[in-house]
């Protein structure tokens, strides 16, 4: 009992650094007005994306590593490494770029209501981009722990989540008298950045199990031109959308419109140029079956 809770605790840091950066943010930002509840509210759509993506790795890569590594299987498990990578990347990044490019008609559908105006809107709105820039770093990290997890190193992203910590603090801390609130954000995204450097660097030693294979060599890029493309669709379709967006009571159609553009321009777009196929996505979460 002692060895498995000195084994876990440094394993539930190391996967909660997120939230801890987080709190650290909300803190520091709790001197500048109303940006805990801008913050809040950023936070609460960029989790979303994370979310799903990190626990559909979580429940898929984990165990399915873990049970290759034990049977010596270096094919496999390079295989699982390599898919969950290109799994996460062809779910995130477009995620990453809409909350970039469409953040404040986001902002302004959802949450712009009683004493939450335009002003809120905008800081709200400049948080949730900046947190978009730092989602695939989030995600990423939920595919790089397992390599560690699955060979019970567990000491390793400990010292990683610490040094991810610091360097959110130094960050949030030292930029808030230069650019207020926002540094709580720019400093989560650039701590989660730096946990993605150390996992990858640390796990480079590893061997060929967790060696980047041809085919996610050849699709990341795909996957990151689809995700631009449907960014231009987007920012096309907001700009058409406008009125509607703005009108009271069909705002809401107008957001299901811009989230529709944005699916079929990637999708479409994805599939056109080799990025993925749909059947990708069924056969890796079938894989956690």
């Amino acid at each position: 009992m002692k060895r498995l809770a000195i084994v876990a605790a440094p394993a539930m840091l190391a996967g909660g650094v997120v939230q801890i950066n987080l709190l650290v943010g909300r803190q520091v930002s709790s001197y500048y007005g109303d940006a805990v509840a801008w913050l809040y509210n950023a936070d609460r759509l960029y989790q979303l994306p994370l979310g799903v993506v990190a626990i559909a790795i979580g429940v898929v890569l984990l165990p399915d590593l873990s049970r290759r590594l034990k049977a010596d299987d270096l094919d496999g498990s390079r295989a699982s490494f390599n898919r969950a990578a290109e799994f996460a990347l062809a779910l995130t990044l477009p995620a990453a770029v809409a909350l970039v490019v469409v953040a404040t008609p986001l902002v302004s559908v959802l949450f712009e209501r009683g004493r939450f105006g335009p002003e809120d809107t905008a800081a709200t709105a400049l948080a949730v981009a900046v947190y978009g820039v730092g989602l695939p770093a989030f995600v990423l990290q939920k595919v790089l722990q397992p390599l560690f997890f699955a060979r019970e190193d567990t000491r390793r992203p400990f010292y990683y989540a610490v040094v991810s910590m610091v360097v959110n603090a130094v960050l949030a801390v030292g930029l808030a008298t230069y650019i207020g609130y926002i540094a709580a954000a720019v400093a989560t995204s650039m701590a989660a950045w730096a946990m993605v450097w150390q996992l990858w660097v640390g796990s480079r030693g590893m061997g060929e199990a967790v060696r980047v294979d041809a085919r996610l060599k050849a699709r990341a890029p795909r996957i990151a031109l689809a995700s631009l493309i449907m960014g231009a669709a987007i920012w096309a379709a907001n700009w058409a959308l406008g009125p509607l967006l703005s009108a009271v009571g069909w705002r809401y159609i107008g957001l299901l419109l811009l989230v529709l553009a944005g699916m079929v321009s990637y999708f479409g777009a994805g599939m056109m140029i080799g990025a993925f196929r749909l059947s990708d996505f069924k056969s890796a979460m079938r894989r956690g079956g």
